[in-house]
């Protein structure tokens, strides 16, 4: 007896032949079964195999990578307009430094010209560098005379007052503020970047707080209209949610268009022009700075080298009081067709220079520069106050941004349990339509305050640290 078969067990008997040709035929629709899963695991694994190929051979396949913040921000510290900017100024003040240096350096120039006069000195020089005299020459009635002259010039400064060095020291303080100043805008770029990476997120959670609360209102009013149906409700509560579900839908179409508009700031921040982008659904944790020190601040280091350049500009002014002293040398190469004579001469010298009266106008640009070295210290003590109180709102911000979270928190579970109570009431005919789309109501703004609580906390966190000069991700 086997007690697996049935048939077997109840008859005491071997199995009928017709049960083993149905066996057979079991059989051999299992195998066909199995056959046609192999095929299928088959041609599923080509098709998979199929797309794969495809992902990795189509151009830009990489453009469903997630942003997440350290990417987005990596991305926009190299590729944003505002940081290849900072990046143009930093070289514009590296070639001041190159002009600044060649005042040092000796100044060659070539120099040529032709003329042709009959006027006596210029003619009976250009016969003398020609070296083409003639004592038939009539000094009353010199001929006019044609002449090429061909110059190497050769300056350089001896003394210059100190206006040389000056002026080095300059463009080596506004290199160092330009760095310092690119440094900033990275600050400032990289928390514009983190805002709008946050504001992403918080659109997203207020479009699923919409999407739900047509989705509630949908179930409300098809309870409702059953309700109506059964004769146990009035048609207003129909179109009360009728109207309310309208407004729900409209709500979600503003949410939608604030999800796009955050995705293209996003865009913006970050410098691409074109494309869609696909933005991670969390961000890290970031720690909360303890201390309150901001003199890591690079504006206070660009103001200082700024102070540093107008100090050395008072300094380049000022030598304008002073001589100033000038070696120079000349090779000269004359030649002249009308008398058919040429010549070569040399020049050597130095000369000394000093202006004793210019009309004051050494003492206006020592003035100027002076004013200007002024205004840059007054700069320096508006700044510490400046980032003083945007590190002390950003601390307010963020401790509000907490608390608020907290007593949002809260009121979601609250109000998510009082939808459900007030739900079943009003299927039971307990309580109106007004009572479930005031509940409903408020789970949704409840929902939409948590999502702005919690972006709002990461974006204080994410000021915070800006205005401390620290980086947004450690």
């Amino acid at each position: 007896m086997n007690p697996t078969n049935p048939t077997v067990a109840r008859t005491g008997s071997p199995p009928h032949r017709g049960l083993a040709i149905r066996d057979t035929a079991d059989c051999q629709s299992a195998l066909q079964l199995e056959g046609r899963t192999r095929a299928m695991s088959r041609a599923s694994l080509l098709r998979a195999l199929w797309l794969a190929a495809a992902t990795l051979l189509t151009p830009g396949a990489d453009a469903a990578e997630l942003w997440t913040l350290e990417r987005a921000i990596g991305h926009a510290l190299t590729n944003s307009p505002d940081a290849r900017i900072a990046q143009q100024r930093i070289a514009a003040a590296r070639a001041g430094i190159d002009q600044a240096n060649a005042a040092f350096w000796p100044q060659l120039q070539i120099q040529s010209s032709y003329t042709r006069t009959d006027n006596p000195m210029l003619a009976f020089g250009n016969i003398l560098n020609q070296r083409s005299f003639s004592s038939s020459l009539d000094f009353n009635d010199v001929p006019d005379v044609d002449n090429l002259n061909v110059r190497g010039l050769l300056t350089m400064p001896l003394y210059t007052g100190g206006r040389v060095k000056a002026g080095r020291d300059a463009a080596r303080a506004n290199t160092e503020a330009a760095r310092a100043n690119a440094e900033a805008v990275q600050n400032a770029l990289a928390f514009e970047v983190a805002r709008a990476f946050h504001t992403v997120l918080k659109t997203r959670e207020i479009i699923r707080a919409a999407e739900a609360a047509v989705t509630a209102f949908e179930q409300h009013l098809a309870t409702a209209s059953n309700r109506v149906d059964n004769g146990v409700a009035l048609r207003i509560d129909v179109l009360d949610f009728q109207v309310k579900l309208a407004q729900a839908r409209e709500e979600l179409v503003r949410a939608r268009n604030a999800g796009i508009l955050s995705q293209r700031a996003l865009r913006n921040a970050l410098g691409i022009e074109t494309g869609d982008l696909e933005v991670a659904a969390e961000s890290p944790a970031v720690p909360v700075p303890a201390d309150g020190d901001f003199s890591r601040r690079p504006e206070f280091r660009a103001l200082a080298q700024a102070e540093q350049a107008a100090a050395a500009q008072v300094r380049q002014m000022k030598s304008g009081y002073r001589p100033r002293v000038n070696a120079f040398g000349s090779l000269d190469y004359d030649h002249g067709w009308v008398n058919d004579g040429d010549g070569k001469s040399y020049t050597a010298g130095i000369m000394a220079q000093w202006d004793l009266w210019d009309g004051k106008r050494t003492r206006g640009r020592v003035s100027e520069a002076q004013a200007h070295l002024e205004a840059l210290r007054e700069e320096q003590r508006k700044l510490r106050l400046a980032i003083d109180f945007e590190v002390e709102q950003a601390r307010r911000q963020l401790s509000e941004a907490t608390e608020r979270l907290a007593v949002t928190q809260g009121a979601v579970a609250q109000a998510a349990e009082s939808v459900d109570l007030t739900r079943a009431r009003f299927e039971q005919g307990l309580v109106l339509s007004t009572q479930l789309i005031d509940a409903q109501t408020a789970l949704t703004t409840a929902r939409v305050r948590r999502a702005e609580a919690e972006a709002d906390q990461r974006i204080a966190i994410a000021a915070l640290r800006k205005a401390l000069g620290l980086p947004q991700l450690p």
